[in-house]
């Protein structure tokens, strides 16, 4: 009798557990989808704001100046962000794991167990081209594309670079950072 009521409490603080991992996961996911698709909207007003005609006129000394920091900051500022995604990117492959173990442990297959599935289907398939849509390439082009903007707008407002040499240099920029992310994120998550 004593053994059946040990498992039947062992049972129920898995549940609970897997309870808060899953309120965990959908919390961060939320969090995280949210300023994928915020941050490019308020850069994009930044990005107008910065480039209006009042603030970049030639009567006012500080204006590049003032350009050059407002857009380096907000490139900066947009990195800061992409470490706190990457952090969001390992910790939900780390719920999504312990989710996996806590339903193999119940005899179920839910949502962790479908994630891992996929995943693994992904890897065996030949046709790679499914695996490309995930969280991680999404974010890396949003990011890279934030900061690439950024880069472009203060090479070219806040320095007065010729135009060719600000979109080279943002593109380069901003396909160097987000290809580089990628692959580092891809080896440290094989989901």
């Amino acid at each position: 009798m004593e053994n059946s009521n040990s498992c039947g409490k062992d049972q129920a603080a898995l549940l609970r557990a897997y309870e808060e991992i899953c309120k965990s996961y959908h919390a961060l996911d939320d969090f995280r989808m949210k300023l994928l698709g915020f941050l490019p909207l308020s850069s994009l007003l930044g990005i107008f704001l910065v480039g209006d005609k009042k603030l970049s006129t030639d009567g006012n000394p500080s204006s590049p100046e003032l350009i050059a920091f407002i857009s380096l900051f907000a490139a900066a500022f947009t990195i800061a962000l992409f470490i706190y995604e990457i952090r969001g990117i390992l910790r939900c492959n780390n719920l999504i794991q312990t989710g996996d173990e806590i339903e193999q442990l119940l005899g179920v297959k839910g949502q962790f167990r479908v994630c891992r599935e996929e995943h693994q289907c992904n890897k065996r398939t030949s046709d790679r081209i499914a695996g490309l849509f995930n969280a991680k390439l999404a974010a890396c082009l949003i990011y890279s594309s934030v900061f690439a903007a950024w880069v472009f707008m203060g090479l070219r407002l806040g320095f007065g670079i010729h135009i060719y040499g600000c979109v080279t240099t943002a593109l380069i920029a901003g396909f160097s950072l987000g290809f580089i992310t990628y692959r580092v994120v891809k080896v440290l998550i094989a989901a």
